[in-house]
């Protein structure tokens, strides 16, 4: 009996879309083909199978969700990708914060930011519904002025924000094992996600980028063909 009602327990929760804190962190998986096929330079891809549960990051709630990253060379990011789930306004800017864990705490909370930036979003409804909501990919491409400038082997943090007034939701997956993710709920603090100890999700996102001796190589010959 007591087992009937744990299992009864756990589904009534993951059949809720939650605002607050569920569960723990990411799926490392760094770009590995040729940055000049696709640009793809980081990689927690949204997939429908693995999704469990969404976390509210509206902007006049002072909410936001954290997870950790390392890349495998150095870049500098021109795009990144979230997928979310508007409840009302659809955003049309997306608030981003880079941090670094110079303290190697894996702790948010004592990192120093490397890079803060707003940046324009659309937002493509990728036909999946859950919850009763649309899902959307929301695609943010970075002004060449701006682009972050990573180095590999850092350990990062990467703190993101609707820049909306009505409530939304970015989503998490399942099923993945690494350091933790994150939750501020509007107190300033980051605290660590737990998910009764039974999943670690980690945030669905992309970044695009180009390598730094790509684009400085490219930049260079442009000057070149000046003189």
């Amino acid at each position: 009996m007591k087992k009937l009602l744990f299992a009864l327990l756990l589904l009534s929760i993951a059949s809720v879309l939650a605002d607050q804190p569920l569960s723990l962190s990411p799926c490392h998986t760094q770009g590995t083909g040729p940055v000049e096929i696709d640009g793809l330079v980081y990689s927690q891809t949204y997939s429908f199978e693995t999704l469990l549960n969404g976390y509210s990051i509206y902007s006049s709630g002072n909410r936001w969700l954290c997870d950790d990253f390392e890349l495998d060379d150095n870049y500098y990011v021109t795009g990144i990708r979230v997928w979310m789930i508007w409840t009302g306004e659809q955003g049309s800017m997306m608030n981003f914060v880079i941090s670094e864990d110079d303290a190697c705490d894996y702790n948010p909370n004592t990192n120093t930011d490397v890079w803060v930036e707003s940046v324009p979003c659309t937002n493509i409804w990728t036909g999946d519904t859950r919850w009763g909501y649309d899902i959307y990919d929301t695609y943010c491409t970075i002004s060449a002025d701006a682009y972050p400038e990573l180095d590999t082997g850092v350990h990062y943090h990467f703190e993101t924000q609707a820049d909306v007034r009505d409530n939304c939701f970015i989503l998490v997956r399942k099923y993945c094992f690494g350091d933790w993710c994150w939750m501020d709920d509007g107190s300033g603090v980051f605290v660590r996600i737990e998910y009764f100890g039974l999943d670690r999700p980690g945030m669905f996102f992309d970044f695009y980028g180009e390598p730094v001796s790509f684009l400085e190589s490219e930049t260079w010959g442009s000057i070149k063909t000046l003189f």
